[in-house]
């Protein structure tokens, strides 16, 4: 009987483990060099037949990330990614200064002239907004998808800038864009099929799910955002007060 852990998951047996290992050397559990345990190690660790292990150390030896060495076992052959992942903040300056500097490759998907769908607490809507759904990209590896909706006479102030920038920074930059609050909220999901074909991870895999809204001074909406995280990319440092 294999491990509880993989029950009810629809992907194969030998796959979830390979996916274990693979986090594992990711995370730099085991270093470059380091043998990983035996067969028979992992085998009694999630309850499974030599030929699922065998299967799953087999998957990771051809994306280069094991390699069987006579006399030694099967040693680690990667450096564990080094990724910076993206802080959730509770300022928007906070917010802004996390993106300061940083230049992903953004990938628009569409553009046109539509509103957001309306949520009871976003608060009043313009007339019209100019829409932009992108991906975003860092060191080749994509990492959210995100829907935007910019108040039409903001977008049109730097029309240019908004289209090849990340957005955010221009807003708060902009000497005619007045942002009299913000507020951000955050749902942990799951991955669904679209997602995932474009952030190249499973269907099912942890995502974060925000929405970002600013207001002006009228309390009007200006720039409403729903914004998809890879769920290995965010992180949260929150100080409890007493």
């Amino acid at each position: 009987m294999s491990h509880v852990a993989f029950k009810g998951n629809d992907a194969p047996l030998y796959s979830q483990i390979a996916e274990v290992l693979r986090q594992r050397i990711g995370k730099g559990v085991w270093s470059r060099g380091e043998t990983i345990p035996t067969l028979k190690e992992l085998m009694d660790e999630f309850s499974v037949a030599k030929v699922t292990v065998r299967r799953a150390t087999k998957m990771l030896e051809q994306e280069g990330l094991l390699a069987p060495l006579r006399g030694r076992g099967t040693i680690v052959t990667a450096e564990p990614r080094k990724r910076r992942p993206l802080r959730v903040e509770t300022k928007l300056a906070d917010l802004i200064e996390m993106y300061s500097g940083d230049v992903p490759e953004v990938f628009n998907l569409e553009e046109d002239y539509s509103s957001p769908i309306y949520h009871l607490n976003d608060g009043k809507l313009a007339d019209e907004y100019f829409h932009m759904r992108r991906i975003h990209s860092r060191d080749g590896e994509r990492y959210c998808v995100i829907s935007m909706f910019i108040e039409k006479s903001v977008f049109l102030c730097s029309e240019d800038r908004f289209r090849k920038e990340l957005v955010l920074p221009v807003l708060f930059t902009h000497p005619t864009v007045e942002i009299a609050r913000a507020r951000q909220t955050m749902v942990i999901s799951k991955c669904g099929i679209e997602t995932a074909g474009l952030i190249n991870i499973c269907i099912g895999d942890p995502v974060a799910e925000m929405r970002r809204v600013l207001y002006n001074a009228n309390d009007t909406v200006i720039y409403l955002a729903d914004v998809i995280y890879r769920g290995d990319y965010i992180s949260m440092d929150m100080e409890l007060r007493p």
